[in-house]
């Protein structure tokens, strides 16, 4: 039996998806919360039973974890410290696949919990005897909640001029949660063969910045006029704000982000799978739909 968190998630929602269309035969045990709406699972085709709780209640996940000897981790990646703690005290788990993020390559953020963890789960797992597989998908895109896309969507729905610091020139490969969830099922179908790994799930090719805002905007049918903001002055100005708001506003981190390249490759897990995500512009498309239809009905 497989015990799955964050499977009402968003990309978990998508590889529910999958599991169904594929006929997933494993008992699974889905963590959820114990106000969770469950209406997507009315009539699943699936085997599949709830475990009611709170992933940071290290006790209840010991006890979610017994008859399992896989674990799943998709929801919220900095909650992979609590199910690792719940791991290490489940002697009959076997694998571990835990949802984590390219964040870790990052060269702001040397210092992140993740980079501090990680290598402590690794360590941990081996020395158990415990087989794993990191699994790190570049930005996540796909519904109007997902705080990315979706917030440059809405934005050139609504003004003609867009402001973008070192003129968009950074590498980004952004992934749509239903290519994820490919991923995920790939890397699941294939866990008995795994060595202890990580995997890199992305969009089908890198893309400048600049690049991905014009595909947007020509999809939506807006012409929107972008200005080169120099990034001292930009950061300047988060910061300025940062200040001002007490810490209330915060986007130095996303300035740094949006300034950084972003771009990892799939090869990995297209060599070893087949892994094949669509265009950015096939999987942008129904978004930019879906929220152009929520403006007309509200």
């Amino acid at each position: 039996m497989i015990l799955i968190t964050g499977l009402t998630g968003t990309s978990g929602r998508a590889f529910y998806d999958v599991l169904c269309r594929e006929k997933y035969g494993e008992k699974i045990k889905a963590v959820v919360r114990p106000t969770s709406d469950l209406s997507m699972f009315t009539g699943t085709p699936l085997d599949i039973e709830f475990a009611y709780g709170d992933i940071t209640d290290e006790d209840f996940l010991v006890s979610a974890m017994q008859g399992c000897d896989k674990v799943f981790h998709i929801a919220e990646k900095l909650l992979a410290e609590y199910v690792w703690h719940a791991v290490m005290c489940s002697p009959q788990i076997i694998y571990v696949i835990m949802v984590s993020s390219t964040i870790v390559y990052s060269n702001f953020y040397p210092k992140l919990r993740l980079n501090v963890f990680e290598p402590q789960i690794r360590k941990d797992f081996e020395n158990r005897g415990v087989k794993y597989v990191f699994i790190r998908p570049t930005m996540i895109f796909g519904t109007p909640r997902d705080h990315n896309i979706s917030t440059f969507i809405r934005w050139f729905n609504k003004y003609p001029i867009f402001p973008i610091v070192g003129r968009g020139k950074a590498s980004i490969q952004p992934v749509s949660r239903l290519d994820v969830a490919e991923g995920y099922y790939l890397i699941l179908k294939n866990l008995d063969t795994l060595e202890s790994t990580d995997y890199i799930v992305s969009g089908e090719k890198e893309m400048k910045l600049i690049e991905m805002f014009r595909i947007i905007t020509e999809l939506s049918g807006h012409c929107v006029r972008f200005f080169n903001v120099p990034y001292p002055l930009a950061r300047f100005l988060v910061v300025a704000v940062w200040l001002i708001s007490f810490g209330k506003i915060d986007f130095r981190e996303k300035l740094d982000r949006l300034t950084e390249d972003r771009a990892y490759p799939h090869e990995r897990i297209t060599k070893e799978f087949g892994y094949e995500p669509k265009s950015f512009s096939e999987r942008v498309k129904p978004l930019i739909e879906q929220i152009k239809n929520e403006g007309k009905s509200s």
